[in-house]
């Protein structure tokens, strides 16, 4: 029988999300996000391209295209009442905020059908897609990756899940700052669902337990 593994240095435990009502929490393997999957939001988008001279092609039909966040040092969990604290990054003036529905995958799988996706679905929570916006206009300028503008520390807090399907196409999603409605959607108003999602994103990569989307934000990003 072969030993144990052992390792150079110590291995980091996994990034995790608390669970509403319990002690057990999700581990957290990949972060993966939905670029505009909110009509509204890419249009906005578009025009700032476009204000900036960038070309943006049809943000708006374009099938749904996915990026990722590190799990370590990306992840932070939001759910202690409101306390929780996201340090400024590094090397931007624009920082911006992106409400989301975050999903959390409790089986994974390769080609899944639309009709199959929900059970892979563990549980849903609220999470912000943090964005160096200025570093993504640059690089969108120059034509190259935007990686630093997305997968920085504490890039993506996230609240504690709740376990069960997403919420329905009426439910309203809300982000406010020092008490001001900044954000607000429902579901519905999705051009792809979290099926739809799973299913499209699952035809990339290999989709495993753990596995964490955001799902896209409405209009009205901002700092």
């Amino acid at each position: 029988m072969a030993s144990a593994a052992r390792f150079v240095i110590p291995p980091r435990a996994p990034s995790a999300l608390k669970i509403v009502g319990e002690e057990l929490l999700f581990p957290v393997r990949r972060v993966y996000c939905v670029g505009r999957n909110y009509r509204a939001h890419a249009v906005e988008m578009e025009a700032r391209q476009k204000a900036m001279k960038i070309s943006a092609g049809d943000q708006v039909e374009a099938p749904p295209f996915f990026f990722q966040k590190p799990a370590h040092g990306a992840i932070v969990d939001a759910s202690s009442g409101g306390n929780a604290r996201v340090a400024y990054p590094p090397k931007t003036a624009a920082l911006e905020f992106e409400l989301e529905l975050v999903v959390a995958l409790k089986k994974g799988g390769r080609g899944v059908a639309v009709a199959d996706a929900a059970d892979l679905i563990f549980g849903c929570a609220l999470g912000v897609d943090l964005t160096r916006r200025d570093l993504q206009n640059a690089a969108k300028q120059a034509r190259r990756p935007w990686d630093a503008a997305k997968g920085f520390d504490d890039s993506a807090p996230c609240g504690a899940l709740l376990r069960g399907p997403p919420p329905g196409s009426d439910a309203v999603l809300e982000l406010r700052t020092n008490g001001e409605v900044r954000q607000t959607c429902s579901v519905g108003d999705m051009i792809y669902g979290v099926p739809e999602i799973i299913h499209h994103l699952s035809r990339e990569v290999t989709l495993e337990a753990g596995d964490v989307i955001f799902t896209g934000t409405p209009a009205g990003v901002g700092a």
